[in-house]
């Protein structure tokens, strides 16, 4: 999987909560998101998180997860 599988919404996410590991950053999200009631931002955790579970170790250490706005999209 590359970067480019990753929505900019997404990429945000995980650049905010990104730790050494992608379980630790799925835990990251898991904790701050787990009582948030805004259902589209509960899609794009859930999205980012299930993305994210698919990764190796190695292939999510290769990522960078650099915040981005609408202008910089990764297609």
């Amino acid at each position: 999987m590359s970067i480019m599988n990753f929505t900019v919404e997404e990429i945000n996410l995980i650049a905010i909560y990104k730790a050494n590991t992608a379980a630790a950053t799925i835990d990251n999200i898991s904790a701050v998101f787990s009582d948030v009631s805004d259902e589209d931002i509960i899609t794009i955790a859930k999205s980012a998180s299930r993305k994210l579970s698919a990764l190796t170790e190695p292939e999510f250490s290769a990522l960078s997860f650099t915040p981005a706005d609408e202008d910089n999209v990764y297609e």
